[in-house]
Parts: structure tokens; C-alpha cells; sequence
């Protein structure tokens, strides 16, 4: 059976996926040919946007809804500017949590995972379905908080630093960054 997070993954290039999973993505990309484009989209700005809160003396990050690890993940991107980063992965599927348990065993930077559903802050947050939202509801997110330039913005367009993201196709995601002071 096809799975989300295997299908995401072979989006992004990875090697973690399936026929099956293969098979939807290629419908899935059929039919919305700005899916890929999209998912790497979405990749790169989190690289970046790790990357300018590391560079700012942010030490400890929480990625909630994390997938299956692959490349430029949040403590791969975090760690390289500052070894010493702590990263907290959360997700609640049983497939990209096996594959966290085996990233565990690989390293020995200060990662770890929760087995939490991205709703349920209180869980979360006591360890330490997509929704479609226009810029206006994202920028919500970042009530009371000091907000990055550019702002919210489409995510190929905070910080752009690559052709790939310079002049892209629009996306229908929305990303910034922001701080609480």
C-alpha cells in the first residue's frame, strides 16, 4: 500500500519508498504537476530557515510532522552551524518512526523523537490530516512574535539563495520564521 511519508520521500529523491508508493506519487504528480517542485521547494526553506536561526544562536529546535529522515534534515542543517544544537523530531506514524529509531542509532549529536500527533501541543511540549491555509491564516502562527524579514511569504521566495528557488514556479505553501523574544 502506498504511505504519505514514502511518497514525500521519493518527491524529495530519497531511497526509503516502495513500487507502490512510487506508482501514487507518479499519479499524484500527474495531476498536479507543481507537487515536486512544491516539495523541494519546501525542503530548501527549511534548510534556510534552520540554517538563519542556528546562525542567530537559536540551540534547540522542534520539527513537528517531521516525515521519514532524509537529507538537509533539521539537525543535520542545525548541527553543521553549531554542533551543540538539540533537535526534537515529532511524529505519530509508525513508518517514519522507525526509520527516527534507526537514525538514533547513527549519531551522537543531541537528536531525539517523539511519537506525538503534531495536535497534540500538550504531549509534545511536556517531552520538550494537512490543513491548506492562505498567508493570512499562516501569518496567525506568529501572533506575538518577532518575525523574520521577509515575513510570510511564499517559501521559494524566504531568503531565496538558489536557482532552484530564484524565479520558481509559485508554490502553494507559506513559511517564515519567527522569535519569540
Amino acid at each position: 500500500m502506498p504511505h504519505i511519508a514514502r511518497i514525500y520521500d521519493y518527491w524529495l529523491g530519497g531511497k526509503d519508498n516502495f513500487a507502490a508508493d512510487r506508482e501514487a506519487a507518479e499519479r499524484a504528480m500527474a495531476a498536479t504537476p507543481t507537487i515536486v517542485p512544491g516539495v523541494r521547494a519546501n525542503r530548501r526553506f527549511l534548510g534556510r530557515a534552520v540554517r538563519y536561526m542556528a546562525e542567530a544562536g537559536i540551540r534547540q529546535f522542534l520539527d513537528i510532522g517531521t516525515g521519514i529522515p532524509t537529507a538537509n534534515n533539521t539537525h543535520e542543517v542545525a548541527q553543521a552551524v553549531a554542533p551543540d544544537a538539540r533537535v526534537v523530531y515529532v511524529d505519530d506514524d509508525p513508518i517514519v518512526l522507525s526509520h527516527a529509531r534507526a537514525l538514533l542509532t547513527s549519531t551522537t549529536a543531541p537528536t531525539a523523537y517523539i511519537d506525538a500527533d503534531a495536535r497534540d501541543t500538550a504531549k509534545i511540549l511536556a517531552e520538550a490530516k494537512v490543513t491548506f491555509r492562505t498567508r493570512e491564516q499562516v501569518s496567525r502562527f506568529f501572533s506575538g512574535l518577532a518575525l523574520a524579514n521577509p515575513g510570510v511569504v511564499a517559501i521559494q521566495d524566504w531568503r531565496a539563495d538558489s536557482a532552484l528557488d530564484l524565479g520558481s514556479a509559485p508554490t502553494a505553501m507559506w513559511g517564515g520564521v519567527g522569535r519569540k523574544s
